[in-house]
């Protein structure tokens, strides 16, 4: 049964924008993962259509009472308010002081990585679903005439500003190139929602909420990258601090820990930011969004924001052929958006750029379930089974993932969402392989990323070598200050 159906479009905003990103790597990265295109603007689980330029919008997310406005807090957290359309919430002081964190320093763009971008851009700009933005021309100037105008904007102001055609290639081509992406097969048909004027934090987080009930449309998920401002050498853009916009909380309870435990650190500095977890605490609460602005709001600090439920979609666990499971009261999200990687394409850094695809019934079932660190539910599901735990060699961990993927698998199916399966998502990229090759191009892959973490040797990907991951060219990076943020790190 699935929770949460989204009923209603973000202000300004289409209600077919939606996302699909890596559809499985392991670890709760999602790899954009898809069934086959059909064709552009289809309503099937795959970002086709024109780019969002982005209207402003009312935020949808009110902040959460105790929310820092800037680095010297209020002593006293004052009474939470109720966010009306013609009120833009604004977030409360946080009850203990913490310094703002210091603008990041950026350098200039440099022209040579400008003009790579820009002669890759010219080059295929013009094929099949390279851009694909509706009303927009792939190529509006020559090369020449391009170079020289960024060559000219970057002498000027250090930096240069995209074309939504050229925005739309960097993040398509980023995603081709993702080494740790299985689904990389529907890179042509990644949604842009350009939201590069967003730079306010409320206005970041009602933003990351629209891109949720965008890309989720009901179960039919989309592919979808939202992009907000870009690093600068005179201002800096926004961040999410979140690893990915929909995580359960984990909190400390007597030495255990109650939801999931990679995130601990996290729930514990959202708490000292004044959000207050629900009453009682369960396995899977929400965790909110915790934003900094950019430009002259990066100095307010990271702010937090509750994603309302509604918009969020949720899957309750049950098994094809044995009816306790339902008793587990297990449920996932539908929709992983990876959200504290940074996006760069020729020379220019955009910090917040969340994306999506859709998962891969492994990583629900045979990680995030699964994994010692996680949930660890092999051994609980094992005992319903009636399984010999008492020695590795019964393999009854083995038979418990199977087990629990298959419950993952069964369950987003019968709720109308859509999943990957790990044979038929292996099948189709090594189709993107072969197009990949065809087309003269290189294939970077993560071994260890690309083979299902059930099954591996069942799986076409597993028998072969690839091309070894690069790091040139538009890209998805993580940096370490992102990187522990999204585990709880607060400097």
């Amino acid at each position: 049964m699935a929770r949460g159906m989204a009923t209603m479009a973000v202000v300004g905003t289409t209600a077919e924008d939606a996302a699909a990103g890596p559809a499985t790597p392991v670890n709760g990265t999602p790899a954009v993962a898809a069934p086959p295109a059909t064709g552009a603007d289809v309503t099937v689980p795959e970002s086709r259509g024109r780019a969002d330029a982005g209207v402003p919008t009312t935020p949808l997310v009110a902040p959460v009472a105790g929310a820092p406005v800037d680095a010297v807090a209020a002593p006293t957290l004052a009474a939470p308010t109720v966010a009306t359309a013609a009120e833009r919430p604004r977030p409360r002081p946080q009850p203990v002081a913490e310094p703002a964190p210091a603008a990041p320093v950026v350098a200039p763009v440099d022209p040579a990585e400008a003009e790579e971008f820009l002669r890759l851009f010219h080059t295929e700009a013009e094929e099949p679903g390279a851009t694909a933005v509706k009303g927009v021309a792939a190529r509006a100037a020559s090369f020449e005439e391009r170079l020289a105008e960024v060559r000219d904007e970057i002498a000027r102001t250090g930096t240069y500003v995209h074309t939504s055609a050229e925005l739309t290639f960097g993040a398509r081509v980023a995603w081709r190139q993702s080494a740790r992406c299985i689904g990389r097969l529907y890179w042509r048909s990644l949604h842009l929602r350009d939201r590069r004027h967003v730079v306010a934090p409320d206005e970041v987080a009602a933003e990351c909420v629209g891109h949720v009930d965008e890309a989720t449309r009901r179960g039919r998920i989309r592919s979808t990258i939202t992009v907000f401002a870009p690093d600068t050498p005179t201002s800096p853009g926004p961040r999410v601090w979140n690893e990915q916009l929909i995580r359960y909380a984990g909190y400390r309870t007597g030495g255990r820990v109650l939801g999931d435990p990679r995130y601990v650190g996290f729930t514990d500095h959202a708490r000292t930011l004044g959000w207050v977890p629900p009453s009682p605490m369960g396995r899977f609460d929400v965790l909110p969004l915790v934003v900094s602005g950019g430009g002259s709001f990066a100095a307010q600090g990271p702010q937090i924001y509750e994603i309302p439920p509604e918009k969020v979609l949720e899957v309750d666990l049950e098994h094809p052929d044995h009816r306790w499971f339902a008793d587990l009261g297990l449920r996932w999200h539908a929709l992983p958006v990876i959200s504290n990687m940074r996006l760069d394409i020729g020379g220019v850094s955009y910090p917040a750029a969340p994306f999506n695809g859709w998962y891969m019934a492994t990583e629900i079932g045979a990680r995030n379930l699964a994994d010692a660190e996680r949930y660890d539910m092999l051994a609980e599901v094992a005992g319903k089974m009636g399984l010999d735990t008492s020695n590795d060699r019964t393999m009854w961990r083995d038979r418990a993932a199977v087990e629990l993927t298959l419950a993952v698998q069964h369950s987003f199916d019968v709720a109308g969402v859509s999943m990957a399966d790990h044979h038929g998502e292996s099948a189709r990229f090594l189709r993107h392989l072969e197009r990949e090759e065809q087309s003269g191009r290189k294939c970077p892959v993560d071994w260890s990323w690309i083979v299902p973490p059930i099954s591996g040797g069942l799986t076409p990907v597993f028998h072969r070598y690839y091309d070894e991951p690069t790091d040139t060219g538009p890209m998805f990076r993580m940096d370490p200050v992102q990187a522990a943020r999204g585990q709880g790190c607060p400097m």
